[in-house]
C-alpha cells in the first residue's frame, strides 16, 4: 500500500509547510559544525542516547540488540535506549529536548510541531541523504522525510501506521447482523456503527471509544469522514471554501453523531480509555470493534485470539454519507536533537537501523507498515490480517492524506486544546457547537492555509 501512495506527492503542501518553518533554520553545514565531527575513541568514549515514544515488549529490546551490535563496529561508542512508559513518554521527551539531554527522539504526536517551533531538532539530510538508510528507503518514505521541504529532513521515518478496524464478529452478528454484513464489504457508516448498539450487552459495547490522550481523534476521524472528499491533501481544509473543515455544517451533524455514539453505543469506562485500554477493551470483549493502528494486530494476535481463528478480523473504517473516508498515512520516525553534540555518531546509528535487515526485523516485530524498498516487498505485510491494509491502498474512496497539516508548527496547541474540549464535551460542559466554533478560529488564524 504504502509503495501505492508513492506517486501522492503533493508539493503545494509541502511548500506551503516548508514556508512556515521558514524561519526556524536550525543549521545544515556539517563541514562547520564540529557536533557533526564527533570522533570517539576507547580513551574518549561518548554515549548517545536515544529515547522511544511508543516503547514496549515488541520493540525495545530489539532496538537495544541493535544497539549492542552498533557499538560493538564502532568502538568507544554506547547507545543508551530510553523506555518510558507511553503514558510518560511525552513529557519525558519534552523534559529531554529542554535539558538538552537527549540525542534521539522520537517526536510523535505534539511532540514534532512544538519541538520544531522551540528550534530543537537538526536538520540532518545533508549527512544522512549520502547514507545506505537514506538509498533503502520507498519514495514515499523520503517524500515524508522532506516533509519540511526538499533537502530538509528532520524527522527519518520508521514505521507507517494506518487506521483500520478491528471487529468481533460474533456479538455484532447477533445483534446487527446488518451492520456486520456492511462491515465486512467495507461499505459501513458512522451512522451504521450508532444503528449497532442493538448489539450491546450487560457486558459489552459497540465501539471502543477514547477518552483519554489524543481523545480528539476520535472526533477528526468522522469529520473528515463526514466532510470528504472535499479536504486538502493535510485534511484539515475544505478545497471549496477554503478555510478550515470545522466551519463546514457536514462537521457539526459528524460531532453530534460522534457524541451518540460515545453515548449510547460505547462502554461508560471509555471516558477513561487512552490507547492500552482501547486495545485491552477489545482483547477482553468490553467493545467489538476497536479503530487502531496496524501494530495492534500482534497484541490482539497475541493476548486475545490468532487472526486465523476467525474470532476477529480486519475492516476498513467508517464511511461518511458520501461514501467517503479519510485518514493520515504518515509514519513515525526517530529525530536527532539539535542540542547533540555528536550529531554524526546518532546519525551513524539512524542509518543502521533504517538499513535493513534491522528495519524489516523492527517492522515485522512492532507490526508498522515498513519504510525501506526491500521490507515493502515482504510478502509478510500482503497477507492474514495485514491484507486490509492492501485492501484500504486500492480503495479510492478512502482518501490517504500526508500528513502535512499534522506537521504544522500550531498542531501541537491545537493537540492540547481539542483534547480539553473532548473531555468537557463528554463532561456535558461544551456543546459541539462551541467546540467546533473554538477549532475553526484556531485553525483559520492560527495555522497556515494551504488552499488560499
Amino acid at each position: 500500500m504504502i509503495k501505492q501512495l508513492a506517486t501522492r506527492k503533493s508539493v503545494a503542501a509541502v511548500t506551503v509547510v516548508a514556508l512556515a518553518i521558514s524561519v526556524l533554520t536550525m543549521g545544515t553545514s556539517s563541514a562547520a559544525d564540529a557536533t557533526w565531527n564527533c570522533k570517539p575513541t576507547k580513551a574518549k568514549p561518548v554515549t548517545v542516547r536515544l529515547i522511544e515514544f511508543f516503547a514496549g515488549p515488541a520493540r525495545s529490546p530489539l532496538l537495544n540488540a541493535y544497539a549492542r551490535q552498533f557499538e560493538s563496529k564502532n568502538p568507544g561508542v554506547k547507545v543508551e535506549i530510553i523506555s518510558p512508559s507511553q503514558a510518560d513518554s511525552a513529557a519525558k521527551i519534552t523534559q529531554l529536548l529542554q535539558a538538552k539531554n537527549v540525542d534521539i527522539v522520537e517526536p510523535a504526536g505534539a511532540i514534532m510541531g512544538q519541538a520544531m517551533s522551540a528550534k530543537q531538532l537538526a536538520n540532518i539530510y545533508p549527512y544522512f541523504s549520502k547514507t545506505k538508510g537514506w538509498a533503502g528507503l520507498t519514495d514515499y518514505s523520503k517524500f515524508q522525510a522532506e516533509l519540511y521541504g526538499k533537502k530538509t529532513t528532520y524527522m527519518v521515518p520508521n514505521g507507517y501506521y494506518v487506521k483500520a478496524a478491528f471487529v468481533r464478529p460474533a456479538p455484532i452478528a447477533a445483534g446487527a447482523p446488518d451492520v456486520l454484513a456492511k462491515i465486512k464489504k467495507g461499505t459501513a457508516t458512522w451512522a451504521d456503527i450508532l444503528a449497532a448498539k442493538s448489539s450491546n450487552t450487560a457486558t459489552s459495547s459497540m465501539y471502543a471509544m477514547r477518552g483519554a490522550r489524543a481523545s480528539f481523534t476520535q472526533a477528526i476521524f468522522i469529520i473528515r469522514a463526514y466532510n470528504a472528499p472535499d479536504l486538502n491533501s493535510g485534511g484539515y481544509w475544505n478545497k471549496s471554501t477554503k478555510t478550515s473543515m470545522f466551519n463546514s455544517a457536514k462537521s457539526k451533524d459528524a460531532l453530534d453523531l460522534m457524541m451518540k455514539i460515545w453515548k449510547e453505543a460505547s462502554p461508560a469506562a471509555s471516558v477513561a480509555w487512552g490507547y492500552p485500554e482501547m486495545v485491552q477493551g477489545f482483547v477482553d470483549g468490553t467493545a467489538n470493534y476497536l479503530i487502531q493502528d496496524n501494530e495492534v494486530i500482534q497484541i490482539v494476535d497475541e493476548k486475545y485470539a490468532p487472526f486465523d481463528s476467525g474470532k476477529w478480523f480486519m475492516a476498513q473504517m467508517p464511511k461518511g454519507p458520501t461514501g467517503y473516508s479519510a485518514q493520515d498515512v504518515s509514519g513515525g520516525g526517530w529525530s536527532v536533537a539539535q542540542s547533540s553534540k555528536c550529531k554524526n555518531i546518532a546519525a551513524n546509528f539512524l542509518d543502521f537501523i533504517t538499513t535493513d535487515p534491522q528495519h524489516s526485523s523492527f517492522a515485522r516485530a512492532y507490526g508498522v507498515g515498513p519504510v525501506t524498498k526491500t521490507a515493502a516487498s515482504d510478502p509478510f505485510f500482503k497477507t492474514g490480517a495485514w491484507a486490509i491494509y492492501d485492501k484500504i491502498g486500492k480503495d479510492p474512496k478512502e482518501l490517504k492524506l500526508d500528513g502535512s497539516d499534522v506537521a504544522q508548527t500550531c498542531y501541537g496547541e491545537f493537540f492540547t486544546q481539542a483534547d480539553k474540549d473532548m473531555q468537557a464535551m463528554y463532561a456535558g460542559s461544551l456543546s459541539t457547537s462551541d467546540a467546533l466554533k473554538q477549532w475553526a478560529t484556531f485553525w483559520d488564524t492560527k495555522c497556515i492555509n494551504p488552499v488560499k
